[in-house]
Order: structure tokens, then C-alpha cells, then sequence
């Protein structure tokens, strides 16, 4: 029994793995020189979790992971999620940032807090 394989093709696998990574290297770039504290921490955490997705490709499963394989495809299956709600985050973090561009969004976090 167990989990379901993904039967992607190495191609399909590479494409993945190549448009998954230049997206998280294109917004690591952009908080580099345009972004503030509060979204660097989901652009990493977002680039973390991208690393573990891309990597944990099939071959590599069957290869070092041969008896644990169920648990390998689970812990990929959690990471793409885990992306995809910290790249919602960051999408999220990014909007508020640009909906009010006059006042830092930290600045409002303090200020709603401090105002409580």
C-alpha cells in the first residue's frame, strides 16, 4: 500500500526543479535590494522549503531513501505545500507593503500593537 508515486518524466522533473528555483532566486534578489525585514523572512523560509521540493526528486528517493520511500514522498508532498502557503504569505506581506506605501508595514505592525 502506501503513498502514490509520482510517475514524472526526468524532463518534466528538470523544468520543475528549474522554473521552481529561479523563482525563489528572482525573489530572494528583489528582497535583497528592494524588500523590507518583515517579507526577507518568508522569501527565505519560501527558498528553504524550495530547496527541499526540487531536491527530493524520484532518482534520489530510490537512491537513498529505499526503505523509507513512503515517508520521502510525504515529506516532499508537505515541503511543496509549505511553499506554496509562504510564497502566499510573502504575496500577502507584498500587497499590504504596496497598498500603503507612506508608512513602513513594521511600523504599522509596532503601531497596531502598541495601540492595543
Amino acid at each position: 500500500m502506501g503513498l502514490p508515486r509520482w510517475n514524472i518524466s526526468d524532463k518534466a522533473e528538470r523544468r520543475f526543479r528549474s522554473i521552481i528555483l529561479a523563482i525563489a532566486m528572482i525573489i530572494l534578489c528583489y528582497e535583497k535590494f528592494y524588500g523590507s525585514s518583515s517579507s526577507q523572512y518568508a522569501a527565505m523560509y519560501l527558498a528553504i522549503f524550495a530547496i527541499l521540493a526540487c531536491f527530493l526528486t524520484n532518482k534520489i528517493q530510490q537512491r537513498f531513501f529505499t526503505h523509507v520511500m513512503e515517508y520521502a514522498q510525504a515529506f516532499r508532498i508537505v515541503s511543496l505545500i509549505m511553499l506554496l502557503c509562504f510564497f502566499c504569505v510573502w504575496l500577502y506581506i507584498k500587497y499590504q507593503h504596496f497598498s500603503n506605501p507612506d508608512v513602513e508595514f513594521t511600523q504599522v505592525i509596532l503601531n497596531n500593537l502598541l495601540s492595543s
